[in-house]
């Protein structure tokens, strides 16, 4: 997930004319030659390309969260079909944490995103045993990947990469009784994770400055953990200030 962030790169321009005036021994300034002062004499100063005076270049960012679910999840075998809006997983949200990182070493670079959210459902039983009962659950994801740029112009870059996603998913409830001292509060919980292997794509296409549009994706699982995992998506990124885009 790559959206708001910093990028803390700094460029050097150079350019101009040198002009030189000397002094005689006696500290008065000496006349000008013909020469000098002859326009085909003097030699212009060719302006360089811009060049990074660091090779590492940083990357922070806080992705706007909006999220839906829909499948399959379940505690110790019992199993239920979920299918819930982003407006109705709102109602029930007690904290969402989303981040993303990036670090890059001249064609190299390494990025991480992820997010960890937790919803919450308190509810009344309305039966003769319990009163009340509280499910909650947690999910967390994070990508990670080292990218190799095989194509950087001032209209694209092109970034291939490897890497992999982690996953976590947890579900607990609890049920209060009615009757505490004869019939006990009922709990149960239960957690899965796992880890899958990623192929991918990122491209950043610079459409008119200060704008560009970014298109990623990638495949993965094959097997090793999940059947199969994909994600694609596509954002506008518009330069803010020197160091700030959205």
């Amino acid at each position: 997930m790559r959206a708001t962030g910093i990028s803390l790169v700094t460029f050097i321009i150079s350019a101009g004319l040198a002009m030189a005036q000397t002094t005689n021994s006696g500290g008065t300034a000496s006349k000008p030659s013909a020469k000098a002062n002859d326009p085909k004499e003097i030699t212009p100063v060719v302006a360089e390309k811009p060049v990074s005076s660091n090779p590492f270049s940083f990357d922070v960012s806080i992705p706007t969260w909006a999220s839906a679910i829909n499948g399959v999840t379940g505690v110790k075998g019992v199993t239920g079909n979920v299918n819930q809006s982003f407006s109705s997983i709102w109602d029930h949200l007690d904290y969402v944490v989303p981040l993303a990182f990036d670090v890059r070493y001249q064609k190299f670079g390494f990025h991480v995103d992820g997010q960890i959210v937790q919803l919450a459902q308190t509810f009344n039983t309305r039966g003769l045993l319990f009163l009340s009962g509280t499910l909650k659950m947690q999910q967390a994801f994070c990508n990670f990947d080292l990218d190799y740029r095989v194509l950087d112009t001032d209209r694209w870059q092109i970034d291939p990469y490897i890497g992999g996603r982690y996953n976590y998913l947890s579900l607990s409830g609890n049920l209060n009784s009615r009757f505490p001292k004869v019939i006990p509060n009922f709990n149960a919980n239960g957690s899965t994770s796992w880890v899958d292997p990623i192929l991918g794509l990122n491209t950043k296409a610079h459409i008119y400055k200060p704008f560009s549009l970014i298109m990623l994706g990638d495949v993965g699982g094959f097997g090793v953990a999940s059947h199969i995992t994909y994600q694609f998506y596509g954002a506008g990124e518009v330069q803010l200030a020197k160091h700030v885009y959205m």
